[in-house]
């Protein structure tokens, strides 16, 4: 993990809406670590944990999240032996927290108002929000206020919608239905061209092999959410990064 920030809980709460909070889940939670990957690094230590070689992706098959997972489950532990309880929380969950909200919250970067997406000032779109720690307490001393957000896509010529084959943001129209449309006719099977138009943080971009994969298991997610009907479902993996 190269992104962290935290959020103290009580703030965060308050923005919430009930079965949703921090409280909830860890009573005597005071602080929220903000886990995620910015650029190929999450992909190298991916790759590294698991032998060098995620080897092909298919379904049921996630060796990012886990590593990610593991970080996380690390982190806990650590943080227990110093007394501090703790809870894992990720954004595949059944009912997760809403990460894109505490990645804000945590200075990591803001959500576009024109893709939804979690845009960091060093690497753009190429980020992705892995886990949340809940703790009890405050082991990093007081929380504070995220620094002044920057809102790159006000100034921007929004390239990012032109380049959307599928016309995902045209109209106001549902983005998640209609770029699924698209990919399960075959569109985009290599990557997004909406997230490499994003003129923030190019150098960062995922390299072919892992877009590739992520776009796979992207997929797998589309058929799965269209075959039960789990709109939500899908719109976690769409929004994670």
């Amino acid at each position: 993990m190269n992104l962290a920030g935290a959020v103290g809980a009580v703030a965060f709460d308050e923005t919430q809406p009930r079965g949703r909070r921090a409280q909830e889940r860890l009573p005597g939670c005071e602080t929220i670590v903000v886990l995620a990957t910015g650029g190929r690094s999450g992909w190298a230590a991916a790759c590294a944990a698991n032998g060098g070689s995620l080897g092909p992706p298919r379904p049921d098959y996630h060796p990012i999240d886990e590593w990610g997972r593991s970080v996380a489950q690390g982190l806990a532990r650590d943080l227990e032996r110093l007394g501090f309880a703790s809870r894992v929380e990720t954004p595949d969950d059944t009912e997760p927290l809403n990460f894109r909200q505490l990645a804000e919250m945590a200075g990591l970067g803001t959500i576009s108002p024109v893709i939804g997406h979690l845009l960091h000032p060093d690497y753009g779109p190429w980020v992705s929000l892995r886990a949340a720690l809940l703790v009890s307490g405050r082991p990093f001393g007081a929380v504070g206020v995220a620094p002044e957000r920057f809102e790159p896509c006000l100034t921007c010529h929004r390239p990012c919608l032109d380049a959307c084959p599928a016309g995902a943001y045209d109209d106001g129209l549902d983005s998640v239905r209609r770029c699924a449309e698209h990919r399960l006719l075959g569109g985009c099977a290599t990557g997004c061209e909406v997230l490499r138009a994003c003129p923030l943080g190019k150098e960062h971009r995922y390299a072919a092999d892992e877009e590739r994969f992520r776009h796979a298991y992207s997929l797998f997610a589309i058929r799965r959410s269209l075959g039960g009907g789990l709109w939500q479902q899908l719109l976690r993996v769409f929004r994670r990064g």
